[in-house]
């Protein structure tokens, strides 16, 4: 992978990213807070704590394909990293118990956490698949 294409990619986790947690923040809101006013400042949240989860992402970049192992704990320590600033950014609500919802946060960030690793994942499925297809049209044309 080119460092262009690491920029790239690291845009559109950034872009997903904030979809999700805008998703999620909501969801907690209405379950947990319902009560509770929204303030301007709570809509620039969602691009912050996105900003702040895609550095750890940065750390690893490999020019290489990495090995499973390194893959593997490469997306252990973001996830470890990226669980670390979200609870240490957010703070639980007056009305809320800490501890529960520390536990839903984590929880909602490791479902989060997931789903990006799957559609990251899908994306790049995807491509290859359709760059292998290209390949075989000109292999065939060369015949």
């Amino acid at each position: 992978m080119t460092f262009k294409q690491f920029i790239l990619s690291r845009l559109q986790l950034f872009c997903v990213l904030v979809t999700l947690i805008l998703a999620a923040s909501a969801l907690m809101g209405i379950f947990l807070v319902p009560d509770q006013e929204i303030r301007p400042y709570h809509l620039f949240s969602p691009i912050i704590i996105a900003a702040l989860c895609v550095l750890p992402t940065c750390v690893t970049f490999f020019k290489k394909e990495p090995t499973p192992l390194q893959y593997m704990l490469r997306l252990a320590a973001e996830l470890t990293l990226v669980e670390a600033i979200v609870l240490l950014l957010v703070t639980p609500p007056a009305s809320q118990d800490p501890f529960l919802f520390r536990v839903i946060l984590g929880a909602a960030v490791v479902v989060i956490y997931i789903l990006v690793t799957l559609l990251m994942w899908l994306q790049r499925y995807w491509q290859s698949k359709k760059m292998t297809e290209q390949l075989l049209r000109l292999q065939r044309s060369c015949e």
